[in-house]
């Protein structure tokens, strides 16, 4: 059975391990792993080894000197040995955890180095604490020691004695270390004593009083109940605050039409200016003719008619039709006739044709008649082609083929189609850049109306001309609506104020304007805006004292109840009634002049006394008979 070792290096991970172990010829295999590997920080690991090497048909043993690294393969069940050496003596990293070879041999016992004593093994890793003279592995010199380790092996020194002579416990003093500084023996003199506790309580011979304080102190007396008394009667007040209640206004609806035919917003007809903007496009190109004038002459030449006919004349009549083999005719310009041919007798009898030229052209024009020597040998149709032959002894020439370009309707009119596409969109473009409209004005391209375009020139005076280009272009005039939607706001902001009433008041900051999404239909814009707001009555204190004043307080409250929030502070607390003195009330109406919860007091308010003995924060002032009662033009929201 084959055996090998695999050395691992210390950044080595547990995947480069594995594909080690399969890579591995060898069926025994000892993986040898180094002090600080990767690898030998979890159980885990060695536990995923041992899965691979017996998915992989491998008896896999780990070679350490690191006592902790052992421990922790053993722990996950594979044969553990501090050298290769040892390995080798066990058998090839064979033996199980319990000493029996793979073969049913029991392994001879394994002695322990000197360099890694033999560790106990646990079922979870120790924690690895290296010695501290040891190398590091990546040659960094030698690994200190934890501290705690340190600190735990020195010797602990005695506690020193107290002054008294009893042990004081202290924690241990580690050897090397300076002593700490005894107490001292005696307590310094300068030192005062703690005083003694001393019972302090009455005495019982306390001295008499005498009857002239007795006698003030009943003065005083009196006079306090007399004071009272006549505040109760003379001098009782109240404070109402009354918090007008909120009214919605609205929701409004409005729908405000932009009018290109004013200058100014309209409220009362719900109509805002418009722009009707002129919008100037044109548009040209140069297009190509496509139409053309054909100039073509026919060929001319001569050919040579041969008679082989020994028995009577041959007439060939002007206009008889030769060609070429391709087909290429042409017709004789002149009536001819062919002698008989000669026979000349002897051995062997030779006929000797008659022959005659004649003057022909080309049935078609153009160069296609322009044909080569000896090009024409097809005779008339009526020939008899053994007896009659014929041929070109020079070429044929003059035909030709000359091609001048044209304008034709049809160009015209493509051009006009093409400009005219050109023309719409470059007043798209027009609309998309703003079409010069104001900054704070919108362009409505809804409304956008081109009107006909209108040639440079007159596309009918260019139908004809002998040209291979020409320029045409157009130009055409478009309208489009712009407007600026600013006032739609302002007019619904009017006809909501409308609604607020003399007698009530905007809350502050209630206003509420929601513009909708502008419509166009017919080439009408369209604003629709909703608007809602909140107002409170506008309460003058100088009536509401004339309704409440010399009424109880539970009446004051109902009477006041249909205003708004009231609150009615009593001065005494068991006062039951409104006081009919109106220099004794304050009333307070909160957002509207004579004082509300967010506004300070003025100095002078600030300056009067209170009427109240009662502490007060802030003063209010007294609104009694001839009081203003006019208020802000907007109101401040309730508290």
């Amino acid at each position: 059975m084959a055996t090998g070792t695999v050395y691992l290096d210390v950044d080595d991970e547990i995947t480069s391990a594995a594909a080690r172990i399969r890579g591995s010829e060898a069926t025994k295999v000892a993986l040898v792993v180094p002090y600080g590997s990767r690898i030998a920080t979890s159980r885990m690991n060695f536990r995923l080894l041992s899965r691979e090497a017996l998915v992989n048909n491998r008896r896999l043993s780990i070679v350490a000197t690191d006592p902790a690294t052992r421990a922790l393969a053993a722990s996950a069940g594979l044969p553990v040995f501090a050298s290769v050496a040892e390995w080798d003596d066990a058998g090839g990293g064979t033996l199980g955890l319990d000493g029996s070879s793979s073969d049913g041999a029991t392994a001879p016992p394994v002695t322990p180095t000197t360099s890694a004593p033999a560790t106990p093994i646990v079922d979870e890793a120790p924690a690895r604490t290296p010695p501290s003279t040891s190398t590091s592995p990546r040659g960094k010199g030698p690994k200190p020691a934890p501290l705690e380790q340190a600190t735990l092996a020195l010797p602990v020194a005695p506690a020193p004695a107290s002054a008294a002579g009893s042990a004081v416990a202290g924690p241990p003093i580690p050897r090397g270390l300076p002593p700490a500084p005894s107490a001292p023996s005696a307590v310094p003199s300068a030192v005062p004593s703690a005083p003694s506790r001393v019972s302090v309580g009455r005495s019982r011979s306390m001295p008499q009083v005498g009857a002239p304080v007795l006698a003030a102190a009943a003065v005083v007396v009196l006079a306090l109940v007399v004071a009272l008394v006549g505040a109760f009667l003379f001098l009782p007040s109240a404070e109402i605050v009354v918090t007008p209640r909120p009214e919605g206004i609205g929701p409004i609806a409005l729908v405000v039409r932009a009018d290109p035919d004013i200058t100014s917003p309209n409220a009362a007809e719900n109509l805002v200016p418009a722009q009707r903007l002129e919008v100037p496009v044109s548009a040209s190109d140069t297009f190509s003719a496509t139409d053309k004038r054909v100039e073509e002459a026919r060929a001319g030449g001569e050919v040579v008619f041969q008679s082989f006919n020994s028995g009577a004349e041959n007439t060939i009549p002007k206009g008889s039709i030769v060609s070429t083999e391709g087909g290429i005719a042409f017709q004789t310009t002149a009536t001819i006739t062919l002698p008989k041919a000669d026979i000349i007798f002897g051995t062997p009898i030779v006929i000797r044709p008659s022959s005659k030229s004649v003057g022909v052209v080309a049935v078609k024009s153009g160069t296609a008649g322009n044909v080569p020597t000896n090009a024409i040998r097809v005779v008339p149709r009526d020939e008899d082609p053994e007896l009659t032959k014929v041929k070109n002894p020079e070429p044929t020439a003059g035909g030709t083929h000359k091609e001048f370009p044209r304008i034709g309707k049809g160009d015209v009119d493509g051009a006009m189609v093409a400009l005219q596409a050109k023309i719409v969109d470059a007043f798209d473009a027009a609309l998309a850049d703003g079409a010069g409209a104001p900054a704070n004005a919108t362009v409505f391209a809804e409304t956008a109306e081109l009107g006909e375009s209108a040639p440079s020139v007159d596309p009918a005076s260019l139908v004809g001309k002998e040209v291979a280009t020409f320029d045409l272009g157009v130009t055409a005039s478009g309208t489009v609506i712009a407007v600026d939607a600013s006032p739609v706001v302002k007019i619904a902001e009017t006809r909501l104020l409308s609604n607020v009433g003399a007698d009530h008041r905007l809350v502050e900051g209630s206003v509420e304007i929601v513009p909708g999404d502008p419509t166009v239909s017919a080439g009408e814009v369209s604003f629709p805006v909703t608007a809602k707001a909140t107002r409170v009555p506008i309460l003058d204190p100088a009536e509401l004292l004339g309704l409440i004043k010399g009424r109880t307080v539970a009446e004051a409250r109902t009477i006041l109840a249909q205003f708004g929030d009231v609150v009615i502070t009593p001065w005494p607390e068991w006062v039951t009634s409104i006081p009919g003195i109106e220099s004794r009330v304050t009333i307070e109406i909160v957002g509207q002049t004579g004082g509300t919860s967010d506004e300070s007091p003025s100095p002078s308010e600030s300056a009067r006394p209170s009427r109240s003995p009662r502490p007060s924060a802030t003063p209010k002032p007294s609104i009694g008979p001839g009081s203003s009662a006019s208020g802000l033009p907007v109101a401040s929201p309730a508290p």
